[in-house]
């Protein structure tokens, strides 16, 4: 049998026992058509990775009609805003979801509903259903007249998704550092209500170019080609064998090149994606690979006649650096999350490494957290997304739940770093 912190147990039950937080547990789940009408109106404002300008326009108006306080948007068009503590205390708490999605602008065609409720449109799960039930906890927390004792920052973020590398979360934090002591992090994104992660899964990108002086195929056949160093390069990142445990992967993932079939390669461009669930794995692929990359180019490089300005050049490029972290499986945070998720009537299930906006709470030392958005999913990512919403109130029970007992609620219970 799991063992749990006593203090965090007799937490859990206190909160979940209270008659406010009940009402915000009913309120939730009364006022599911509310919030699915909200995922639905905010799923349509399109929000490509770095163009998030409107879907956060609207969500500061959401929220500011909700009651947050302190609300405004950044250069960046991430959404901050602040449930005020009743301690005056200076720390917080920040529960977050991200506003942008991988579709592009005119993916999204419409709205449908099938026979099983079940609605499909392209980022209705992720994550704008995370930004929606984060709305309807703030509303609870309004409706039930739960008053936190530390403040609650409320955040839609942005540049989550591919190449934003969980950028908008890392501006968040960064801005936030000056103005409260954060003592954990809760995001919402993933499936189900049982699913969370805690754990840091890092990653990177390279793009690797290789440039030559081509020439005729058959007149200039001695001179050296940016294909043939490339493909020499990712054979000797083929040999590359990363550990199992930590987890750490790699892959060549796009390559391209030539300007014609007749004709030696002047330049080819070929792109890596690598991942670990330690950093200290991480870097150590990293630099194999730089090696690997730079033994391809200089076996093509020995080629006669390949001097001067019949050489080749390389650059590498890192056009993403999201970093890995753990933190201890017994960690307050992660217990939390696991009680949490069992007091609303769920089986939990804490996945190893993720690669989440939870990397860069850990990176910077704050206990996080990444909860599944609640509901039965299908296709994310994919044009055939769909979103089951029945019984997805739990994402926002766990919410509540968790946000009390880490915050403390005034007349209910202390802070949890307080008790």
């Amino acid at each position: 049998m799991e063992h749990f912190s006593p203090k965090i147990v007799k937490a859990v039950e206190t909160v979940k026992t209270s008659p406010s937080v009940q009402r915000a547990f009913d309120y939730v789940k009364e006022h599911l058509e509310e919030t699915i009408r909200d995922q639905k109106e905010l799923v349509l404002i399109e929000a490509p990775t770095g163009h998030e300008k409107a879907k956060a326009e609207r969500y500061l108006s959401m929220l500011r009609e909700a009651g947050l306080d302190d609300i405004y948007m950044d250069e960046h068009f991430n959404v901050i805003g602040k449930l005020h503590g009743t301690g005056n205390t200076g720390c917080s708490v920040l529960l977050e979801g991200h506003l942008d999605t991988v579709f592009s602008f005119g993916d999204i065609k419409g709205i449908e509903t099938d026979a099983e409720g079940r609605i499909h449109c392209p980022g209705i799960c992720d994550d704008t259903r995370a930004i929606a039930a984060n709305l309807a906890v703030l509303r609870a927390f309004k409706a039930a007249n739960l008053r936190p004792v530390h403040d609650i920052y409320f955040c839609g973020t942005v540049c989550e998704e591919g190449l934003g590398g969980m950028k908008g979360m890392a501006w968040t934090l960064d801005q936030l550092k000056d103005k409260t002591k954060l003592l954990a992090t809760i995001s919402i994104d993933g499936a189900t209500a049982e699913i969370f992660y805690a754990n840091a899964t890092g990653m990177i990108d390279l793009e690797v170019t290789i440039e030559g002086p081509g020439g005729h195929a058959w007149t200039a056949c001695e001179r050296v080609s940016a294909i043939h160093a490339a493909g020499l390069a990712i054979a000797e990142i083929a040999k590359i064998v990363p550990p199992k445990d930590p987890k750490t992967t790699l892959t060549v993932s796009l390559i391209e090149g030539g300007q014609a079939i007749h004709a030696i390669a002047q330049k080819a461009v070929f792109k890596i994606n690598a991942r670990s669930n330690s950093q200290a794995a991480l870097n150590e692929v990293e630099e194999q690979i730089y090696q690997a990359i730079r033994g391809g180019v200089e076996i093509e490089q020995e080629k006669e006649g390949s001097e001067g300005e019949l050489s080749l050049s390389l650059s590498i490029e890192k056009t993403l650096d999201v970093p890995a972290g753990t933190q201890p499986d017994d960690a307050p945070i992660i217990q939390l999350a696991k009680l949490a998720t069992q007091a609303v009537g769920r089986n939990y299930k804490f996945l190893p490494g993720g690669c989440t906006n939870t990397n860069m709470s850990i990176e910077r030392g704050i206990p996080a957290v990444t909860l599944g958005r609640g509901g039965e999913e299908y296709g994310t990512h994919t044009l055939k997304e769909w979103f089951n919403p029945k019984g997805v109130y739990a994402c926002e029970q766990k919410s509540i739940l968790m946000l009390s007992v880490l915050a403390g609620l005034d007349g209910v219970i202390a802070p949890l770093d307080k008790a």
